[in-house]
């Protein structure tokens, strides 16, 4: 296998590694909130005490919230800067594996369209709607579901071309 191809196995591994750690992680974030307050600790309840239970569940969903669209801000920019060095790489591989590159170019430009277009539409529809009343459900939400089902669609869709260009590089080789 050529150098480039275990280099450019390292980036994708890497890359693909951490999209699925970001699934994990951002709805691990608000399941945690649910579960701290059914259980919590005896020094967190006297803490939240003076709040009513659905006022303290929306203020650690809010904190929740904050801390995804940080990593997910975080998460979106450095996937760029690895699909840079990816198309860079196999750009300058010689003989040019156009196929890869084409792979790695589809990766990229979902991500841009991602981070540049649809993630900063759902942080600001997110913190428009972060401590509005949810019963009756808010008139932006089905927008809300909409973006977050076109980002995790195509954030699949980048997944799955990621895997498929590490397959045909190892069944390749």
């Amino acid at each position: 296998m050529a150098r480039t191809q275990l280099v450019g196995i390292a980036i994708l591994g890497a890359w693909l590694g951490w999209t699925l750690f970001m699934w994990f992680a951002a709805t691990r974030s608000f399941r945690t909130v649910d579960r701290v307050l059914r259980k919590p600790n005896p020094e967190f309840e006297q803490a939240v005490q003076p709040l009513p239970h659905d006022q303290a569940r929306v203020v650690l969903r809010y904190l929740a919230s904050e801390i995804n669209r940080t990593l997910f801000r975080l998460y979106g920019w450095t996937q760029i800067l690895v699909g840079l060095a990816l198309v860079l790489l196999l750009w300058r591989q010689s003989p040019r594996d156009t196929v890869g590159l084409a792979l790695a170019c589809v990766m990229l430009g979902l991500v841009l369209l991602l981070t540049l277009v649809i993630q900063p539409q759902i942080v600001s529809l997110g913190r428009s709607i972060d401590f509005v009343e949810r019963s009756p459900a808010p008139a932006a939400m089905p927008r809300f579901w909409m973006l977050h089902g076109a980002f995790t669609g195509l954030d699949a869709v980048k997944l799955l071309t990621g895997l498929s260009l590490v397959a045909r590089w190892i069944f390749r080789a």
